[in-house]
C-alpha cells in the first residue's frame, strides 16, 4: 500500500488548523465577535461547504438512516465546537504554534486510550514501546517549547 499520498493529506488537513486559527483570530478582532461567536461562524461556513461537498462528491445529501444511531454519534460537532473554543483561548495565551502542538499531543494520548480500549467500535490496537517513546519525545519538545516561550516573555 502506498502511503505517501495519505501522508500529504494528512499534512494539509493538519495546515488547515492554524490557518483557520489564523483567520478566525483576525474575524474576531476585526468584527469584535467574542470566541464563541467565532466558533459558530467556523461551524457555519463549514456545514455549507460541507453541503456544497456532498453535491459535489455524492450527488447531494442523503437522508440518513436516523434509528441506526445511538446519542453519542451525535456529540462530534458539539465536541467540535469546543475543540475550536478551547483552541481560541489558549493560542493568544502561549501563541499558535505551542497551542497546536499540545492540542496535538492532546489528541495523541487520547486516541491511544480509544485504540487500547476499542471504545466507540474502533479495532483494539496495543500501546507498545514504539508510540510510547515517540509521543513522549513530542511531550519533552512540547515541554521545551512552553518553557523557551516563558524565558522569552519573563
Amino acid at each position: 500500500m502506498k502511503i505517501l499520498p495519505y501522508v500529504l493529506i494528512s499534512l494539509l488537513g493538519g495546515a488547515i488548523v492554524p490557518l483557520q486559527l489564523a483567520i478566525v483570530n483576525a474575524f474576531r478582532e476585526s468584527t469584535q465577535a467574542s470566541q464563541i461567536q467565532s466558533t459558530f461562524y467556523l461551524y457555519l461556513g463549514g456545514a455549507l461547504a460541507s453541503l456544497v461537498l456532498s453535491y459535489i462528491m455524492s450527488g447531494g445529501i442523503k437522508p440518513p438512516m436516523i434509528e441506526n444511531a445511538t446519542w453519542w454519534m451525535w456529540l462530534p460537532g458539539f465536541l467540535g465546537s469546543f475543540y475550536i473554543l478551547f483552541m481560541f483561548i489558549a493560542a493568544p495565551k502561549i501563541g499558535a504554534g505551542n497551542t497546536l502542538l499540545w492540542v496535538f499531543l492532546g489528541q495523541m494520548y487520547f486516541a491511544l486510550i480509544l485504540s487500547q480500549t476499542g471504545l466507540f467500535g474502533l479495532e483494539v490496537k496495543a500501546i507498545d514501546i514504539y508510540k510510547i517513546a515517540g509521543l513522549a519525545l513530542v511531550t519533552i519538545g512540547g515541554m521545551l517549547m512552553i518553557y523557551g516561550e516563558t524565558r522569552v516573555n519573563a
